[in-house]
This record gives C-alpha cells, sequence and structure tokens, in this order.
C-alpha cells in the first residue's frame, strides 16, 4: 500500500502562500523556539524533537532538540509531517516500520529508519496546516492521552510564535501615516535593546529580549576579578560628590575599554569596587589568562591616569586587585529592575582576595595562579588569613613574561600572548 500524498490543488497552493507569507522559511535559529523543542523534549520524554514546516517541496526544520535541525530536512514525500498536516488532530504511529500505510516512506524505509513517530499540526487561524511540531524515535514507542494533550499545546505555542513574527513583519512593511509612528517605535526600541545589551553580555542580552527570562546557568571554569581603590572612603568625605563621580568615571571609562578589547565581562560597579569576569556566558579556555591581563592593564591604567591628575594639581588614586578562578551559577535576577548577577563561593573568596591585596598591587588564588603561571611571573605571598575560609595559599600576580610581553614592565601583551590564547 502506498503512502497517503498530499492533495496539490488550490488549497495546497493558498496553503503554501501562507506558509511564505510568515517569513519564516530559511531563516537563521532563535531562542523562542529553540526554547520550546528544548521544553517538549523535557516534557514528553523524547529526546528528538522538531518543529518541521512543509513547502511545496521539501520539508525545513525551524528548531530541533537532540540532533542538529538539518537532520530533518528532505524531500516531503519522504516524510511523516506530510502526511500529519493532512489531519485536524495529533498523527501517532508506535511502530511505523510495522504499519504498512508508512513503511515505504522515505524516513521510514530508509535512513534515519523512524520507527516511532508523533505529530501535531501547526494549524494557523485561517485552517493552514504550515507543518507540526513532532517527536521521533527509533524504537516503537507508546503515547498517552496526556502526551497527546501537552503536543496539542506546545503547537498552540508554536503558532503563536509564528503570528508573532508575522505581526511583526507586517507592522515593519507597513507604510503612510504609520511610518512615522514605527521609526519612532523603532528608535525606542533600538535604544532600549542597546541599553540592555551595554547592561547585560551580549548572548544575556540576545536571550531575554527572544524570551524575556534568562534562567541561572552553573559555569564551571570562569575567574572573577575585583578592584578597589585604596582609602576611598576617607577621599569621599572630603571630595564634593559630583568631583568623586566624574573622578570614578574617569578611571573605569578606560577600564571598560580595557574589558572590550580583551572579551572580558564588566558585572557592575558598587561604589569604588569595579567587578569583572571572564569565561561567562560564554567559555573561554584562557579565562584566567585574560583576567590576569586585564588586571594589569587596569593598574597601568591607573598609573597613566594618576599622572595626567598629578599634572592637573589632582589627587592621585591608587588601587589593589583580587583575582580568583572557580565555578558560578550566573543569571538574570529581578523582574522590573533587572541586573545579570553571578553568585557562588569563587565570587566570595575573589573579593576576600581584592580584601587582602596591597596598594597597587594584585592579589590571586592558587587555581588562579596555577591557570595562569606559564604566562605569567608571580611571587607567592605564602598562606594569607582569608575571612570564613581560614589560611589559604595566594600569590602576587607580578607580570607577564618576557616572551610574552611587548613592553619592559610585563603589563601589554605580543603577538605570541594572543596567538595562544
Amino acid at each position: 500500500m502506498t503512502a497517503p500524498q498530499n492533495t496539490r490543488d488550490t488549497s495546497e497552493t493558498a496553503r503554501i502562500q501562507d506558509l511564505h507569507s510568515y517569513q519564516v522559511l530559511d531563516t537563521p535559529e532563535e531562542f523562542a523556539f529553540d526554547d520550546i523543542t528544548e521544553f517538549a523534549s523535557k516534557v514528553l520524554g523524547f529526546a528528538f524533537v522538531f518543529i518541521n514546516l512543509i513547502d511545496k517541496d521539501r520539508q525545513w526544520a525551524k528548531a530541533a532538540s537532540g540532533l542538529p535541525r538539518e537532520a530533518a530536512e528532505c524531500h516531503r514525500d519522504d516524510s511523516l509531517c506530510n502526511v500529519a498536516i493532512n489531519r485536524n488532530e495529533a498523527l501517532v504511529i508506535p511502530d511505523a516500520q510495522a504499519d504498512e500505510r508508512y513503511t515505504e516512506i522515505g524516513c521510514v524505509r530508509e535512513e534515519p529508519n523512524v520507527r516511532f513517530y508523533a505529530g501535531m499540526p501547526l494549524i494557523n487561524s485561517k485552517g493552514f496546516a504550515l507543518g507540526t511540531v513532532c517527536v521521533v524515535d527509533f524504537e516503537p514507542r507508546e503515547f498517552p492521552y496526556e502526551k497527546i494533550e501537552l503536543l496539542k499545546s506546545i503547537a498552540r505555542q508554536v503558532v503563536a510564535q509564528f503570528e508573532l513574527k508575522k505581526s511583526i513583519n507586517e507592522t515593519r512593511d507597513s507604510h503612510g501615516k504609520l511610518k512615522q509612528a514605527l521609526d519612532d517605535a523603532n528608535k525606542a526600541k533600538e535604544i532600549s535593546e542597546q541599553f540592555l545589551r551595554n547592561t547585560f553580555p551580549k548572548a544575556i542580552a540576545e536571550e531575554w529580549l527572544m524570551s524575556k527570562n534568562v534562567e541561572a546557568k552553573y559555569h564551571d571554569g570562569v575567574t572573577i576579578g575585583f578592584t578597589d581603590f585604596v582609602n576611598f572612603t576617607n577621599n569621599s568625605e572630603v571630595i564634593e560628590p559630583a568631583e568623586l563621580i566624574h573622578s570614578l568615571n574617569e578611571y573605569f571609562s578606560l577600564f571598560d575599554e580595557v574589558c572590550s578589547t580583551l572579551g572580558i565581562e564588566k558585572l557592575k560597579t558598587v561604589g569604588d569596587s569595579y567587578m569583572f569576569a571572564v569565561g561567562l556566558p560564554e567559555r573561554s579556555r584562557f579565562h584566567g589568562v585574560r583576567a590576569c591581563l586585564a588586571a594589569l592593564l587596569f593598574q597601568k591604567t591607573v598609573t597613566n591616569v594618576n599622572s595626567l591628575r598629578a599634572q592637573k594639581g589632582l589627587q592621585s588614586w591608587s588601587m589593589r586587585i583580587g583575582i580568583n578562578s572557580g565555578a558560578v551559577m550566573a543569571g538574570v535576577v529581578g523582574t522590573k529592575k533587572f541586573a545579570y548577577d553571578i553568585w557562588g563561593d569563587t565570587v566570595n573568596l575573589a573579593s576576600r582576595f581584592e580584601q587582602v591585596s596591597a596598594e597597587g598591587k594584585v592579589c590571586i588564588s592558587e587555581s588562579t595562579h596555577y591557570a595562569i603561571k606559564d604566562f605569567f611571573e608571580c611571587e607567592s605571598r605564602g598562606k594569607v588569613d582569608i575571612k570564613s575560609k581560614g589560611l589559604v595559599e595566594a600569590f602576587w600576580l607580578v607580570r607577564l613574561k618576557p616572551e610574552y610581553s611587548s613592553d619592559e614592565a610585563g603589563y601589554v601583551g605580543n603577538k605570541t600572548l594572543f596567538s595562544r590564547i
């Protein structure tokens, strides 16, 4: 028996035209749809989940879980989703290779040799099935009624996302009297999004913009640094607030440039403390090296700014830095005045190392020293007393090793260094 086929009539032509109106075919991956497939995988208990769209002659995947979305791309006649879109309800096939209605369909007969399939049509408000959200397996499986209802709910969420994208596209294409309003709205949106990108790491900003939610994530290889201006409290009592803020900005804005150059995340400033991190949200093999290089450049920056301030008769500020490496949790906290932040013992210990550092010095932990000792010259401090930790090993970060430095002081990396990190 041959597999059921779509009837290529005017209704099918209208369906394809409506599918194309969403402008979603051949678009890049998007968090909103990726999140849906990941969620579906967890709640349905299947590793392989796809959001497939059925075009004129092909099946194309907008998102996938468990496999690259390219794995689902094929001729539509080789797809079980091509069968499912002809239904108003979910299509559940416990074992396609044992059901003669489906044994001759390409994805069943040949690789990937699908056995189990459950797909729910993505039916829009016009009644057109754009494709399916489906789960597959390569062994026979059962799919109880409760999971069918969950699959239906997930399909509705996918359609809602498509409708949202279509609405946005239509709005962007509007002309006439709406143009000015759209321009103003887009400018406001761009300003808001740019502010978000400046506030959050790039990947976190994009995730928030797509889903308005960022789950806390575990990062096992991160280096955290804290800076602190010595005697800041005393200075703040005798300097005008406006001058104090101007002075802090004078230093911190240059720190921002160092972070941007080295691919380091500035997390936040609290008073006179500048907190930075390497290794999140994206992994960095040499997170410790980049953090220590930044610390040396921060100290070099402070020296340069102090020299200019002295020429103007202004007070010079000295700074101490503490650095530690390890694992952290990171995510967005709050729903209104939200912020990207990190937690864990690694963070607390980095702050403690800043507190036991010294004027013009960078104090690093044993874990950081282990990660960077091939690139930097360090001096052992022996054991230092750390609050809530007792005696722990600590080191002074002195300079880059000569073979990795482009200046005599050992603060600026050379091409050899950057070719390795």
